[in-house]
C-alpha cells in the first residue's frame, strides 16, 4: 500500500526536506503493517500513522504558499493511508475476537485461525478482516477449529464464484448444510453443486440460496438432497420462475403431494402415482416426476390440469408444470451433473478472478476506492 505511493521534492526549505524524512520513516511502518496484518495490536500502525501525520503537518505547511496541488494531495494520500492501516488492524482484531468468543478457540487453535484469515487476506481477492468475518459464521453454526479451517477455502471460492460478501457466502453454506442434514465436511460439495447449477443453468448461487429458504428443510424431509433440490429448481429457474418463488413452488410440491397422499399414493386424474416405496420412503423425486408424465401423457390441456388439480393446488401447479416442460430426464441428466461436479467452484473462482482487477483486490478495493 504506502510503497505504491511516490512523492519526489525537489524543493530547498529545510521544512519540506524534514517532513518528506518523517514521512519516508514511516513507510517500512506502515509496509509491515500492511504485509498480512503481521503486527499485534495497533501500536505499531498507531506510531506509523502519527509519523506520517507529523511528517504531513510539517511539509503541508511549508508548501502552504506553493501552487502545489499535486504535492499537497500526494502527501495528503500518505496520511490518508496511515490512518487506513490503523482502522484495518481494528476490524481485524475485532473480527478476531469475535471469532474466538463463538468458536471458544484460544491459544494454538486461535493462532491457527488468525494465520489462516492473514493468508487468505494476503493471497486472495478478500481482505483478512473479510475471512475472520467468514470463520464468525461458521462457528456460530457451531464448527470447531479443523472444520473452519477446511471449510474457510472452499467458502471463499463459492463466494468469488457468484460474486458474494464472503460472510454472506459462509452464512448460506452454513445455514444449508445444516437444512439439508449435511456436515461441515460436506462444505466442498455443496459449493460444487451451488456454483455448477450457477454456470449451467439460468440462476444465480445467490438465486439457489433464496430457494433453498423456503424449501430446504422439507425437500430434505422428502428424502430429497442438495443435488435433486438443486436440479429441481434449475429446471423452473430456466423457464423464468427464479429464487425464493421457486423454493414456494417446490415447497408447495412436496407439501401438495404428501397431504393428499391415500396408502403412499396419489390421484392424477384416474392414474395412481406410488408416492412411497415399500418401507414406507419417499421414492426418488424424479421417479415420481417421471411417473405423473406418464400418467398425463397424451392428455389435453384441459384435461391436464383437471388431472393435476385431483393432487395439486393452484400454488404448486405452476412450479410442476415448469418441471414437467422440462421432463423428469432433464432434471435426472442435470442432477447426475451435479453428482460429478467436484471441483466446480474452484473453476469458477479462478476463472472469475483472472482480471486486473482481480490481480489489484486483495490490496485496493475499486468500487468502494477504500483500502482492504
Amino acid at each position: 500500500m504506502a510503497n505504491q505511493i511516490a512523492l519526489k521534492v525537489t524543493l530547498d526549505d529545510k521544512g519540506a526536506v524534514q517532513g518528506v524524512e518523517k514521512i519516508t520513516k514511516s513507510v517500512e511502518g506502515l509496509k509491515k503493517a500492511d504485509a498480512g496484518l503481521d503486527w499485534k495490536g495497533t501500536e505499531a500502525g498507531g506510531k506509523a500513522a502519527r509519523e506520517s501525520n507529523e511528517g504531513y503537518t510539517v511539509l503541508k505547511g511549508t508548501l502552504a504558499n506553493l501552487a502545489s496541488t499535486a504535492v499537497t494531495a500526494a502527501v495528503g494520500g500518505i496520511k490518508d493511508a496511515a490512518s487506513a492501516v490503523v482502522e484495518i488492524g481494528s476490524a481485524f482484531e475485532t473480527s478476531m475476537s469475535k471469532v474466538s468468543a463463538l468458536s471458544g478457540a484460544t491459544g494454538d487453535d486461535l493462532a491457527a485461525l488468525e494465520a489462516k484469515a492473514r493468508e487468505l487476506g494476503s493471497t486472495t481477492t478478500f481482505s483478512a478482516s473479510q475471512a475472520a468475518d467468514a470463520l464468525g459464521y461458521m462457528a456460530l453454526a457451531g464448527w470447531d477449529t479443523q472444520a473452519m479451517l477446511a471449510g474457510v477455502g472452499p467458502v471463499l471460492s463459492l463466494a468469488q464464484a457468484g460474486e458474494l460478501d464472503l460472510a454472506a457466502a459462509s452464512d448460506l453454506v452454513t445455514d444449508y448444510l445444516s437444512a439439508f442434514n449435511m456436515t461441515a465436511e460436506d462444505t466442498g460439495r455443496m459449493v460444487d453443486v451451488l456454483a455448477y447449477a450457477q454456470a449451467n443453468a439460468n440462476t444465480t448461487v445467490d438465486g439457489l440460496g433464496q430457494a433453498f429458504k423456503n424449501c430446504a428443510a422439507n425437500c430434505n424431509a422428502a428424502g430429497m438432497d442438495v443435488e435433486t433440490t438443486s436440479a429441481a429448481i434449475a429446471m423452473m429457474a430456466n423457464q423464468g420462475l427464479k429464487g425464493s418463488e421457486a423454493g414456494t413452488a417446490l415447497n408447495a410440491v412436496m407439501r401438495d403431494m404428501t397431504q393428499r397422499m391415500e396408502d403412499g399414493s396419489i390421484k392424477i386424474g384416474d392414474a395412481t402415482v406410488a408416492v412411497m416405496d415399500a418401507q414406507g420412503n419417499y421414492r426418488d423425486f424424479a421417479d415420481i416426476l417421471a411417473d405423473v408424465e406418464t400418467a398425463t401423457d397424451g392428455m389435453g390441456a384441459a384435461e391436464k390440469a383437471a388431472a393435476l388439480q385431483s393432487t395439486f393446488t393452484a400454488d404448486s401447479i405452476k412450479g410442476l408444470n415448469l418441471m414437467l416442460n422440462a421432463g423428469s430426464g432433464e432434471l435426472s441428466s442435470f442432477r447426475d451433473d451435479l453428482y460429478g461436479c467436484a471441483g466446480a467452484a474452484e473453476d469458477a473462482a479462478t476463472a472469475m478472478t483472472d482480471n486486473l482487477q482481480g490481480d489489484l483486490s486483495p490490496a485496493w478495493d475499486r468500487p468502494s476506492r477504500s483500502w482492504r
